[in-house]
This record gives C-alpha cells, sequence and structure tokens, in this order.
C-alpha cells in the first residue's frame, strides 16, 4: 500500500470514462488546441450568442475601443482570442499621433 495517494490529473479523468484514450493531450492538426478542451466554437449558434454578447458588453464598458475581432480556427471553428482595437487618441498615455 502507498504511503500516499496518486494525484489526480487530466489524463486520470480521460482514462476514466474511456479506458482506450491515448495519454497526453491530443491536439486538432489545423490549430493545435485540445481536442477535449471545453471552449466556444463559432460554428455553434449558442457559443456564437455568447460571443456577441460579450463583445457588446466590452464595447458598452469601454467607450476608447472601436471594435473587437473575435478570432477562431477557420477549420474547426474552436474560439481563440480576441483582438481589439483602441482609440488612441482617448487614451490616457497620447503624447502625440503617429504616422
Amino acid at each position: 500500500m502507498a504511503k500516499y495517494n496518486k494525484p489526480l490529473d487530466r489524463d486520470y479523468f480521460k482514462k476514466k470514462a474511456n479506458p482506450n484514450v491515448k495519454k497526453g493531450p491530443q491536439l486538432t492538426k489545423c490549430c493545435g488546441e485540445d481536442k477535449d478542451r471545453d471552449g466556444l466554437n463559432v460554428k455553434n449558434a449558442d457559443d456564437w450568442k455568447l460571443i456577441e454578447l460579450y463583445i457588446e458588453e466590452h464595447l458598452r464598458d469601454y467607450p476608447k475601443h472601436l471594435n473587437v475581432t473575435p478570432i477562431s480556427c477557420k477549420s474547426c471553428g474552436i474560439f481563440l482570442e480576441y483582438i481589439v482595437d483602441i482609440d488612441i487618441d482617448k487614451t490616457l498615455g497620447y503624447y502625440e499621433k503617429s504616422n
């Protein structure tokens, strides 16, 4: 009998749910994200509504932000990040407008 219990990690629960699963993260070939990642997907209508809602609230809360672009994988649709364009004329750090 072991003196201490083994730590439980993601691989343990993947193997518990599916005994034939390979050890380690299973990555998509297109964008390199984990296949088991429980994130947003732009191809899912409910997830797209959540992305739109977040962007709408973000633009309302941050008036100096001009627009928000959601970035996702083109082939599988996994949401990756947001890119925000900021109006530099309204920021506190503005000294001289660059060309």
